[in-house]
């Protein structure tokens, strides 16, 4: 997923602020296609006329009201998602444990959520199971804290916690946690810089990212991102171990324009955002050519709204959504920048040229082939696919995906969710292999799963008759549902 400053999705009316007007049907998303289209004049993605996803009966019916769906992990033992939702009064955080063909299914619940604190952080290293997840601390006195804790996820329940990080409670709960290939855990977060700490007063607070290492052995935390960067949205991405190792540590930076009577929302100063990256050795500290180097991956200028992180061999890949635009109403963009392992420059490729709207933009991996999906939603509110090669470039035109309208899509399994090929077929029922841009055929289909709110539901659907996750009984506000794509 590209994290952005409003990272989960909400589902049900409450977090759709066009629920009257959306539709699952395909009839309203035909009539509207050439609308779509003209959201993408300035793209060089051209729509083909065919969608590339279906809609398949296999679904998982998440229980409680006001679903809040955050992180996702999938590997060959299933999906794992963390969730916020309400039961009988409760607001509690959880997260759902699923089989890849979503025939099984079970909700783990982590403990009581409190005012904004996220949903919790699955994660799968091998073939074990863990789960991040915030609690609130009660110090005698002192400053206000809160835990970011570590543990194990077993089938049923929270396992035996491995790790704690006190963080500063301020109003960010961005944090990240990852593992590197030889097993060790770091985590990174966001922190307000304390009032004076660059000679200045309250007017000239920033924010800094702090990182520690966790596992196997825990380490003091230490300010990652220089004095000279406000820094927020820490996200971090282990290295290959043939690239050396450690982990890519990237956040976004920001800086107040100059005109004070222009504002992001009230009382917020309008700003410019950008991507800044650096490196870390396994431990957490700085590492390679110019140790503790930062460097800066997209424009000072710009408008960054979100970014995500992938490898491409010892390189990294960074995709970052810009709502920078050329005029009003051109919508964002989403552009991909390579970062060298050596810092001999950064080269820049459009992906979506403009026409990309305020919804998420997922950026999503089928595990073993790696990152593959991008899905946006266009200024319309209509769905669209870009389908990626491995080292996130474009390898075939955009589609619209009017299956997936309304939905958020949140992970990916190759070949579907047996492993094995699965054909998508027209309206005549022959089968209909789609084509890259050269002409040549694409390989496997992949198994999208996507977060799909109870409104843009079926009713007529008999896949909707199904039981809510886990044990619980009552009707269920939203649905885990997936595709096959193509």
């Amino acid at each position: 997923m590209i994290r952005r400053l409003l990272p989960w999705l909400v589902l049900g009316c409450a977090g759709c602020g066009s629920c009257g007007s959306k539709s699952a049907g395909g009839t309203e998303a035909a009539a509207s296609a050439s609308a779509a289209a003209s959201t993408l004049a300035a793209s060089p993605a051209v729509p083909e006329s065919l969608p590339r996803c279906r809609r398949e009966a296999a679904h998982v019916a998440l229980p409680g009201e006001g679903v809040v769906v955050g992180d996702v992990a999938v590997g060959p033992k299933g999906l794992l998602v963390g969730l916020l939702h309400d039961d009988r009064g409760k607001h509690l955080a959880a997260v759902l444990r699923a089989s890849l063909d979503l025939q099984t299914s079970r909700i783990v619940d982590v403990g009581p959520a409190f005012g904004d604190d996220p949903p919790p952080t699955p994660k799968w290293t091998g073939d074990a199971a863990w789960v991040g997840y915030l609690e609130r601390v009660t110090p005698d006195g002192g400053s206000k804290l809160r835990a970011l804790r570590l543990a194990h996820l077993e089938e049923e329940a929270v396992g035996k916690v491995e790790a704690t990080v006190l963080q500063q409670a301020d109003e960010s709960t961005a944090s990240d946690i990852a593992w590197s290939e030889d097993g060790t855990a770091v985590a990174a977060w966001d922190e307000d810089a304390p009032w004076g700490s660059d000679g200045g007063g309250a007017d000239d607070a920033r924010g800094f990212v702090k990182v520690q290492a966790l596992l196997p052995e825990k380490r003091a935390p230490r300010v990652a991102s220089p004095e000279t960067s406000d820094a927020e949205l820490p996200q971090l991405l282990a290295r290959p171990k043939a690239s050396g190792g450690g982990f890519w540590l990237a956040w976004l930076a920001r800086r107040a324009e100059a005109e004070e009577h222009v504002v992001e929302g009230p009382g917020e100063p309008r700003a410019f955002r950008w991507v800044e990256v650096t490196t870390l050795d396994a431990r957490g500290e700085p590492v390679g050519p110019g140790s503790g180097l930062v460097r800066r991956v997209s424009p000072e200028k710009g408008r960054a709204v979100g970014f995500e992180l992938a490898n491409s061999g010892s390189d990294l890949v960074v995709m970052v959504e810009d709502e920078a635009a050329p005029s009003e109403g051109a919508g964002a963009r989403i552009l991909r920048y390579l970062v060298r392992a050596k810092p001999d420059g950064i080269e820049s490729t459009g992906i979506v040229d403009g026409g990309v709207g305020h919804g998420l933009a997922e950026l999503v991996a089928a595990p073993v082939t790696g990152a593959r999906w991008l899905a946006w939603t266009d200024n319309g509110e209509h769905a669209h696919l870009t389908a990626l090669a491995s080292n996130l470039t474009a390898n075939a035109p955009t589609t619209l995906e009017p299956s997936l309208d309304g939905a958020r899509v949140i992970a990916a399994w190759p070949g579907g969710a047996s492993g094995s090929e699965r054909g998508l077929t027209d309206a005549s029922g022959s089968e209909r292999g789609l084509t890259d841009a050269s002409g040549s055929e694409r390989g496997l289909a992949d198994a999208l799963y996507a977060a799909v709110p109870a409104h843009l539901a079926n009713p007529a659907d008999p896949a909707n008759s199904a039981k809510p996750a886990g044990d619980g009984a009552g009707s269920s506000t939203s649905e885990l549902r997936r595709f096959t794509c193509r």
